[in-house]
């Protein structure tokens, strides 16, 4: 085996000392033996890389990482300490969490993906890497834009890493709910679903009623109905293209008018990335880790001081 670098370790030795993952987890993120990460802690401490406390260029907030961990039961959590350039918080959130999905893609099989800018940036920070085995999935229809075109993410991140590709030619929204049954019993629709059965990781953005409302046809021609039942001011945020309120319940109306990922296989997919790198989006991140289906977890520590403080006005509440 190659020597693992000092940021390899660094990372490894992160995982097992302050993420409190055990040899079995840190063997299969890494795809490496248990024999070898031992191996690779006792390696950390000889090089001096890990002391007291760990070295790395970027600081990780251990201390709210844990609390987070505790108080939403999540995997794994990635706190980025607040630079002193604070413009430049978001693009390292982005860069950060592209490096852990890339770790995690050398052990996977199928991959899914959402829309959005967090994704894209995410996908832009990723390395060329030759994974000719890994299939990337499109877990989301298009959200129906009259004046833009969107491009096929899943086709750049495929292209990155050398593997293969499937996209879900379906309008996000659908608001004749006799549609999506019969879509389903097509057979491309059948190949597709398998891959959402099978799913190894996936990874997602948030986004909020002001996001839908970007989009003008959407709000326009789509909104009046997929909200009729539902106050706009009870929403959230938005994850995988569902609405839920702050205390993580989804809005069941929403379910036949979606054409995607189905909830079970959201649920039963073993590791679920979500990056939010806009400090503003609080509630919207309160309520999706209050749903359950988040695993994986990157932010920065203004953004998890601000959870925290939604999080005992609900309580407060």
């Amino acid at each position: 085996m190659a020597q693992l670098t000092d940021e390899q370790l660094a990372s490894i030795a992160h995982d097992f000392y302050l993420s409190k993952l055990n040899i079995a987890e840190i063997s299969q993120k890494y795809n490496l033996s248990r024999y070898l990460i031992t191996n690779a802690l006792d390696d950390a401490e000889m090089r001096g890389i890990v002391k007291i406390k760990i070295t790395q260029g970027i600081k990780r907030n251990q201390v709210l990482e844990r609390k987070f961990q505790k108080l939403f039961g999540l995997k794994e959590v990635l706190i980025l300490k607040d630079s002193e350039h604070g413009s430049d918080d978001g693009e390292t959130v982005v860069n950060f969490a592209a490096k852990q999905i890339q770790t995690y893609l050398q052990n996977t099989r199928i991959a899914g993906l959402t829309w959005g800018s967090t994704v894209r940036s995410v996908i832009n920070n990723l390395n060329e890497e030759n994974f000719n085995k890994l299939y990337f999935v499109q877990l989301l229809g298009h959200a129906i834009n009259s004046n833009r075109r969107k491009n096929p993410l899943m086709q750049e991140v495929a292209k990155k890493f050398h593997a293969k590709s499937l996209g879900l030619p379906t309008p996000l929204y659908i608001l004749n709910p006799k549609i999506i049954p019969a879509l389903k019993k097509e057979p491309y629709f059948k190949v597709i679903e398998n891959c959402y059965h099978n799913l190894d990781l996936l990874f997602t953005g948030l986004g909020t009623i002001e996001s839908f409302k970007t989009n003008p046809f959407l709000d326009k021609n789509y909104g009046p109905r997929l909200f009729q039942n539902i106050p706009e001011e009870q929403v959230a945020g938005f994850i995988m293209g569902r609405p839920y309120n702050i205390n993580g319940e989804f809005f069941s109306d929403f379910e036949k008018h979606i054409c995607n990922i189905s909830m079970n296989d959201i649920t039963r997919t073993p590791i679920c990335f979500c990056i939010v790198r806009n400090r503003f989006k609080s509630k919207a991140l309160l309520g999706a880790l209050c749903s359950g289906i988040i695993t994986h977890l990157v932010i920065n520590d203004d953004l998890a001081q601000r959870v925290l403080r939604e999080a005992d006005q609900l309580l407060g509440g």
